[in-house]
């Protein structure tokens, strides 16, 4: 795609907003924005072709993926959201892509194929959060031992330290009668 911008030439987040409207349509849902960033939210079935737009149009360049991770809103609103998080290099601004997913199956595109440093990232969020990541190539685990059972991110996990549970020794510092 040919560019009439200057090399460093920063889109403001609103223009980035617009640009995004006007390529992807009703699969953008919603756009704000926030500490200076885009942010959009966009259809799942759309999220590997804008990230592909992102990075290829020569006004965006997003060539640089930043991370990428997961946020469970349960109770109080239904389901998971993948948060991922781009900066342009060539023109200094920056995006980050929402993409919802449901509470009983939470399942996302997977995006390593454009930036290969998202197979870490998605990994972590499986792992983590237990959302799927379609496509996504080796989804094993990063930092949990195999034996770890559940997702210690997700707000329904029960936590060692919220559950009572009788200690199988001696109480430290007690002492013991003879």
């Amino acid at each position: 795609m040919a560019s009439s911008r200057s090399p460093k030439s920063q889109l403001p987040p609103a223009e980035i907003a617009d640009r995004l409207r006007a390529q992807f349509g009703e699969d953008v849902l919603g756009t704000e924005e926030v500490h200076g960033h885009a942010v959009v939210t966009v259809a799942p079935g759309r999220y590997q072709e804008m990230a592909r737009f992102l990075r290829d149009d020569l006004d965006l360049a997003f060539d640089y993926f930043d991370f990428l991770s997961g946020v469970d809103y349960r109770p109080k609103e239904a389901g998971f959201e993948v948060v991922t998080h781009l900066y342009s290099t060539r023109h200094n601004h920056h995006v980050r892509l929402k993409v919802k997913c449901a509470a009983d199956d939470p399942r996302c595109p997977s995006l390593h194929e454009i930036w290969p440093g998202a197979n870490w990232h998605e990994r972590e969020t499986w792992e983590l959060l237990g959302i799927e990541f379609d496509g996504h190539p080796h989804l094993v685990k990063l930092v949990l031992p195999e034996q770890f059972e559940g997702n210690p991110l997700r707000k329904d996990f029960a936590l060692m330290t919220r559950e009572a549970k009788p200690w199988p020794g001696e109480v430290e510092g007690e002492e013991i009668e003879e």
